[in-house]
């Protein structure tokens, strides 16, 4: 019994991997048809060809880390923010202490690991603040997005207001780099996803140029793609840049992007830097 038992369950286990890959061929061939007829049919927003360039910028990147540690009936979060500071050829460092959360009585798992997200994006922005100020920069560079989130409000937003703004009293180039951007500001543009954006760019284009605010948002902050790895790597992304910085300078910082483009990644050497050292959940 035992042995009929166990051909049955090679059987079931096997038949289920059949309908999976029969699943999923169906959907890859019909996404492919439709990727086609889409980019056939595809006119694409006016482009910019952007030449690397090397900048003798003084640099900050600033990225934030988080995690989530689970305990027999409450989680424990943490969350910090990392600033790497590059002037000439040394690099310097600034760290926000890191701010442990506990879950509330009754806090869903999914509810307490988005407050640990917007505080980590919110420590993130203040650190941003703290280097702004302590550094004479010209360019800082944020992990993620200067258009404000949709589901995170109140400090947050203070916060990223404060910073914009802060960057505009100084002087100094900012941008928001989004490495996974999502589908909703290119849907606006008429794309179906990232890779008929990438499909249509050459690398080291950008598009929409010259950058655009979205228009379903209330925000001034402008945003375009730049195309900085070939396929099959998903080589777009976004950058944001605040209403101060012009064309001019927004051009000059996606020079600085593509040169000093991660060749496997994607994004700029010191942004990458700065995203390995704060990811404290992998310790």
């Amino acid at each position: 019994m035992g042995l009929i038992q166990e051909e049955e369950e090679v059987r079931t286990y096997t038949e289920l991997v059949k309908r999976l890959e029969d699943g999923l061929k169906h959907f890859m061939d019909v996404e492919a048809e439709r990727f086609a007829s889409a980019a056939s049919m595809f006119t694409p927003p006016p482009r910019a060809k952007v030449s690397p360039s090397r900048k003798t910028w003084r640099v900050a990147a600033v990225d934030g880390g988080s995690g989530i540690l689970s305990f027999a009936d409450i989680d424990i979060g943490f969350a910090t923010a990392l600033a790497v500071i590059q002037d000439g050829a040394e690099y310097r460092r600034q760290l926000l202490q890191p701010k442990l959360l506990v879950q509330e009585y009754g806090e869903a798992d999914g509810e307490f690991g988005d407050r640990v997200d917007v505080e980590r994006e919110t420590m993130l922005l203040m650190l941003a603040q703290k280097v702004v100020r302590d550094n004479d920069l010209e360019l800082l560079i944020v992990d993620g997005p200067l258009i404000p989130r949709p589901k995170y409000v109140g400090e947050y937003v203070y916060q990223l207001r404060t910073l914009i703004e802060l960057c505009r009293e100084r002087g100094i180039l900012a941008a928001g780099f989004v490495k996974r951007p999502q589908s909703r500001y290119l849907s606006e543009l008429g794309f179906t996803d990232r890779a008929l954006l990438s499909a249509v760019l050459e690398k080291m284009e950008a598009a929409p140029w010259p950058p655009t605010a979205p228009p379903t948002e209330k925000t001034d902050v402008r945003y375009t793609y730049i195309k900085l790895l070939n396929e099959p790597e998903a080589g777009v992304f976004r950058i944001d840049f605040p209403p101060f910085v012009d064309d001019r300078q927004a051009l000059e910082t996606l020079e600085y992007f593509a040169y000093s483009s991660d060749p496997v990644h994607g994004p700029p050497a010191i942004l990458m830097k700065a995203d390995e050292e704060v990811k404290v959940s992998r310790r």
